[in-house]
């Protein structure tokens, strides 16, 4: 992974974003696209108002000075000779700002903050991350938990229901995070039948065959109520430093997404959190 996109609305929680995956890419050649989308292109065919091409105007102004003074920031906290930075100010809804930006620059990796709080309770993650997470597809994305202090993952948890076929491009990230950071992975899988199926097991040999050499090694969880709940025991028990899924349909990380858990902000996460395109 070299070429990284970093979403930036210049909060605390999207610099401390940008800070946790500089160290994580401490010793590799990367180039880092900074970007802040500010708005939406006009709904009248470009032609904007004069009280609205002030606002625009201002808004324009305010995205390149926070870009550059993120720019600063980063090379104050964590200058490194091998990190190259780009900024990108985009007049943009933020989805359409991302997938442009990954396909012309060939992203590998897609960074943003995860708010991970509220004034009143936690909650699983930030509706932009949740949005994020559900509508790009084209790379990999890392949320990084706001206030996450950096520490290089000794334990990736890559949870999975065996009820996808894995291929070299799916496990790609993991293996490359995995080499990346020297960790094990933890494969976890909820218990929620008594045996695995045929499909299942034949999953379940090729995830492994994909892993080899590496340190490796199963979990069963039990099937509580809440799945969230099964990967909360799981992340706590193991001092896991990264949870990994790949995201397609009717995958773990939807039904994840789709408990009512989530909407009643109940969940957790304060590791970072890595989402893998599948198909």
């Amino acid at each position: 992974m070299k070429n990284i996109l970093v979403l930036t609305d210049f909060s605390d929680n999207a610099y401390n974003a940008l800070f946790y995956v500089s160290k994580l890419f401490d010793q590799d050649g990367c180039d880092f696209f900074l970007l802040n989308a500010y708005g939406e292109e006009s709904s009248r065919g470009g032609r904007l108002l004069n009280g609205e091409e002030e606002v625009v105007t201002l808004e324009k102004r305010r995205s390149k000075e926070g870009l550059e003074n993120v720019f600063h920031k980063i090379n104050l906290d964590n200058p490194n000779p091998k990190h190259r930075y780009q900024k990108l100010s985009k007049n943009m809804d933020l989805m359409t700002a991302v997938k442009k930006a990954i396909r012309e620059f060939k992203i590998d990796l897609l960074v943003l903050g995860n708010k991970g709080t509220t004034s009143l309770v936690s909650v699983f993650w930030g509706s932009t991350t949740i949005k994020v997470m559900t509508s790009i597809k084209e790379c990999p994305i890392l949320a990084v938990p706001a206030d996450k202090e950096f520490t290089t993952p000794s334990e990736i948890a890559f949870a999975t229901n065996y009820k996808r076929t894995f291929d070299a491009e799916v496990m790609a990230p993991v293996r490359f995070m995995t080499s990346l950071c020297g960790a094990a992975v933890r494969i976890v899988h909820i218990n929620e039948e008594k045996r695995l199926s045929k499909f299942q097991e034949s999953n379940l040999n090729t995830l492994i065959a994909y892993l080899k050499p590496m340190e490796h090694t199963l979990h069963w969880m039990p099937n509580f109520t809440s799945k969230t709940k099964a990967i909360q025991v799981f992340l706590d028990e193991l001092n896991i430093g990264m949870l990994a899924m790949v995201n397609y349909e009717h995958s773990f990380l939807e039904l994840l997404l789709r408990e009512p858990v989530i909407q009643r902000m109940t969940f957790h996460i304060t590791i970072p959190f890595l989402v893998i395109p599948g198909d």
